[in-house]
This record gives structure tokens, C-alpha cells and sequence, in this order.
């Protein structure tokens, strides 16, 4: 049974989509957000999944505002955290702005979207 989404859950998600240059695709089960080919935010249930610079991670890590998003019950998944985003209303606001921050960290041009690997090159035999 799918649980209706609240209030505060949509104003966090209009926040989203009003943002420029913003794509959705569903992910993980959920709506991803990306700014070009990086994913900055996703939307799981009642909670706000977000990348974001390291310093502000830590600090919001370290206040137990957020905790590190784990994809199971061991697992975390890069610097990304979930913070609360359908509770109360301070809740959502918070998640608003820290969206923005996770925005704004997607838009600067140091590298160009996800890592790629590198293959090895294989030595080709002279025969």
C-alpha cells in the first residue's frame, strides 16, 4: 500500500523541482535529482538523502542533525546522509536549504559527473 505523501514532503520536493537545470529519475526506488549527469538529493519515503561538501557532512553529522545513508544495515554509501524531510515544519525547511547547499556542490565544475573507471590494458603477444 503506497502511504500518501505529506505536506512537508511535497514542499521539499517542489523545492527540488524548481531548482534550474534539475532532472528526475527514479532510483533506488525513489525520485533522484541530478544537476547534468550528477545526482545530488533523492526522495525515500519520509526522508531526504543528500551529498554534500564534506565540512557540512561532518558538522551536521556531529550535531545528530542527519546520519550517514546506509543502502542496508551496514553498508553507507559515499559521503551521502538522510536527514528527516516530512516531519514538522522546521524539518522540511532545514531540508530545503541543505537541499540547495547539495545543489550548488552538484554545480561546480570541478570534475565532469560520476568517476569513470579505467580499464587495464591488456599486452598484446606478438605472434
Amino acid at each position: 500500500m503506497v502511504r500518501p505523501m505529506s505536506d512537508a514532503y511535497r514542499l521539499v520536493q517542489a523545492a527540488i523541482s524548481d531548482l534550474p537545470n534539475v532532472t528526475t529519475r527514479k532510483m533506488f526506488g525513489a525520485e533522484a535529482f541530478f544537476h547534468g549527469r550528477r545526482m545530488f538529493a533523492f526522495l525515500r519515503e519520509d526522508l531526504v538523502v543528500l551529498k554534500l561538501p564534506e565540512s557540512q557532512r561532518e558538522e551536521l553529522l556531529e550535531a545528530k542533525t542527519a546520519r550517514p545513508f546506509l543502502v542496508n544495515e551496514n553498508a553507507g554509501f559515499g559521503r551521502w546522509i538522510e536527514v528527516p524531510g516530512s516531519g514538522s515544519g522546521s524539518d522540511a525547511e532545514r531540508a530545503v536549504t541543505l537541499v540547495q547547499s547539495a545543489y550548488n556542490a552538484a554545480k561546480r565544475p570541478d570534475r565532469d559527473g560520476p568517476r569513470r573507471r579505467r580499464r587495464r590494458r591488456t599486452a598484446k603477444t606478438a605472434v
